[in-house]
């Protein structure tokens, strides 16, 4: 299993930062043709468009497996351990619940843009692709809130009290040990 999220991790990390990459430098050639050639081409902004969102949605997976969200920890820090435990679980339980939500009703949007066979203006792709990354980036994001509520439930100090205290609390439990070295 870890195998398989390693593999998973490397696949969405590479593509997010080809994504945001490719966006970057076709907004920079927006930028040149507009600014200095004078002559500024109209397919650019959906490319940027598409390549950013794509990179963003991709992206909310990975923030959510590194603990990189935006939290408000007031009340959380204030619980004890055990109620910390249920909290934490409960809280992605729902998140992997309003994601995978998000992800399955989103096939019904692109299944109607299909259908239609809606393009976008200026490049003619069809819509549905770039609606494809609704059901790809929710799922991810499902899925790591199931990984996150597991691994909760089993006590993990890293989801219960954050990886930057758990490396604070294990730097001060090797420097008392340190000093009780030093003199013996």
């Amino acid at each position: 299993m870890k195998k398989l999220f390693k593999w998973l991790d490397h696949i969405e990390e590479g593509l997010a930062g080809v994504l945001f990459i490719g966006g970057v430098a076709v907004s920079l050639y927006g930028v040149f043709t507009r600014y200095v050639l004078n002559a500024p081409e109209s397919w650019i902004t959906e490319i940027f468009e598409f390549l950013l969102t794509w990179s963003i949605f991709i992206g909310f997976g990975l923030a959510l497996k590194d603990n990189r969200h935006i939290q408000v920890e007031l009340l959380f820090d204030k619980l004890p351990k055990g109620l910390k435990r249920i909290v934490a679980t409960i809280s992605n339980l729902i998140g992997a619940g309003f994601a995978l939500y998000l992800a399955y009703s989103s096939l019904e949007l692109i299944t109607v843009s299909k259908e239609q066979g809606t393009k976008t203006i200026d490049v003619g792709m069809p819509i549905w692709i770039s609606y494809l990354v609704l059901p790809i980036g929710m799922g991810l994001l499902g899925l790591y809130f199931i990984v996150k509520a597991y691994k909760a439930a089993k006590g993990d100090q890293r989801e219960l009290i954050g990886e930057i205290e758990l490396l604070y609390e294990e730097m001060q439990k090797e420097g008392s040990s340190n000093e009780k070295g030093v003199g013996a």
